[in-house]
């Protein structure tokens, strides 16, 4: 997971339920993933194992801790981003959020993503919620540009045009600009 909703509401505040949130960080993850070509993946924390639908990752180590994403691939049935729910260090086994089929020698890589990614995705969900509250009509969060008494007149300023937004993320393109130092070549 990007972030935790927990660190999230550190940085914005919004009425919108944790059930919103996270399926925004979700999304906001998977894109940023997609649109870098990069995975984030902390290559010395590493390692295959079995994988078991019941007690989940067979394997246990004190590098990793709850609440850490792992991603899972080289696997038929479980592929994907999951976050580490539990650690039973007697046992060898590491239980995870989503369900799992039983299956054998996966690769499952530790996911980091620096600091400056996680605060970046906190301005743009703060850029979409203000938006949003702005396209439903609430001007109070938008900024003056000029006001007139006389005749009364109002102008809100703008931080974008329809010409700055980025296609991918449909934020300001100055949003965006930090993951040009994430992106990996496609070849």
């Amino acid at each position: 997971m990007l972030m935790t909703i927990e660190e999230l509401r550190q940085f914005i505040t919004t009425d919108k339920t944790d059930l919103v949130l996270d399926a925004q960080l979700q999304a906001l993850e998977l894109l940023i993933r997609k649109y870098t070509n990069n995975n984030f993946q902390d290559r010395n924390r590493r390692f295959r194992c079995n994988v078991s639908s019941t007690s989940g990752l067979q394997y246990a180590s004190t590098l990793f801790k709850v609440g850490d994403t792992v991603q899972i691939s080289e696997s038929a049935f479980n592929g994907g981003l999951y976050t580490i729910t539990d650690i039973d260090l007697e046992n060898g086994c590491m239980g995870l959020n989503g369900a799992l089929t039983d299956e054998s020698h996966v690769l499952v890589t530790k996911i980091f993503y620096p600091k400056d990614v996680k605060m970046g995705a906190v301005d743009i969900i703060r850029w979409k919620l203000k938006n949003e509250d702005i396209n439903s009509g609430d001007t109070s969060k938008m900024n003056i540009q000029s006001e007139t008494l006389s005749r009364h007149s109002v102008t809100y300023a703008q931080d974008t045009s329809e010409t700055d937004i980025d296609g991918s993320f449909g934020v300001p393109k100055k949003y965006v600009s930090f993951l040009n130092a994430y992106k990996k070549a496609r070849f």
